[in-house]
């Protein structure tokens, strides 16, 4: 008997503790998490969409952080501004790095789906629109959202049909372009100490960063984004190591035929010109 009622105590104990460890983590604790991890993965919609479910369980809902704000009202800027397919990539861009950091802001998910759709982006600007739909805008706002999907749902069928159809300048059309259009959103990574190396295309820019145990970095510098020019792209950068005599001179960023993989070539003097070479894959 004496036993049975120790084991009843002792399983009781491991429940309770069990249940305290789990309410430890506050909602604003496993939101950071949530978010950390996205920023690891920003392609993941399925964390997105728990950290909607989330945001919407907390009371009161989270502010907007004044970085996220940022990168919001420049993507509106840029959108507003843009003409060509270029000028979308950089609005695309600007709310893909708003929505990495307040993943639940409806209004971003909104405006990005509106600049991807004017980008030819059907399938993604889709997906983002049944994010914003995640995100409960109202009984209105969800119909004109949904409505929305079927339209460009529509406008893909008719791009389907144009490249099984193609015109005759269609025909004679640059093959880099086409690889260009293949690799768009595409991430490229490598493994360096410390730290993951990455290579993001969007559009027609090389965007450099990095991935540590803190979450996605951005280079700043200028060599921080390329415009690509071709399959092989140059830039010069001139960068001194204090530590000893060596200069970086160029960097050359090169993308295999079927755009699974850049090489980047870094060409070095200090008299002698030296290269290391840096593969980045899919």
């Amino acid at each position: 008997m004496k036993k049975i009622l120790f084991d009843g105590i002792f399983v009781f104990m491991l429940v309770f503790a069990f249940m305290s460890f789990v309410q430890a983590q506050s909602p604003q604790d496993a939101l950071n998490q949530f978010i950390s991890d996205l920023q690891k993965n920003p392609g993941d919609n399925a964390l997105r969409e728990k950290i909607i479910r989330l945001v919407q369980t907390m009371s009161p809902t989270p502010t907007i952080p004044e970085e996220a704000r940022r990168y919001f009202v420049e993507g509106n800027a840029l959108l507003k501004a843009a003409k060509e397919q270029k000028g979308y990539g950089l609005a695309i861009d600007a709310y893909r790095q708003c929505l990495l950091i307040a993943p639940w802001w409806a209004e971003a998910y909104y405006n990005n789906a509106v600049a991807l759709e004017l980008a030819n982006q059907f399938d993604e600007a889709m997906n983002v629109l049944k994010l914003y739909i995640a995100t409960k805008p109202g009984e209105s706002e969800s119909r004109k959202a949904q409505d929305k999907i079927y339209e460009i749902g529509a406008k893909k069928k008719l791009a389907v049909i144009a490249i099984e159809e193609p015109s005759p300048k269609a025909m004679v059309q640059d093959p880099f372009e086409s690889l260009l259009r293949k690799i768009d959103g595409r991430r490229y990574t490598q493994q360096v100490p410390g730290a993951t190396s990455v290579l993001d295309v969007r559009g027609k820019v090389l965007v450099r960063g990095y991935i540590d145990e803190r979450g996605y970095h951005e280079w700043t510098s200028e060599a921080g984004r390329i415009e690509i020019r071709g399959r092989e792209t140059t830039i010069p950068i001139y960068e001194h190591a204090s530590f000893q005599t060596v200069w970086a001179v160029s960097m050359t960023f090169t993308i295999s035929e079927d755009g699974d993989r850049i090489t980047g070539r870094t060409r070095f003097s200090d008299g002698d010109i030296r290269e290391y070479i840096h593969f980045w894959q899919r």
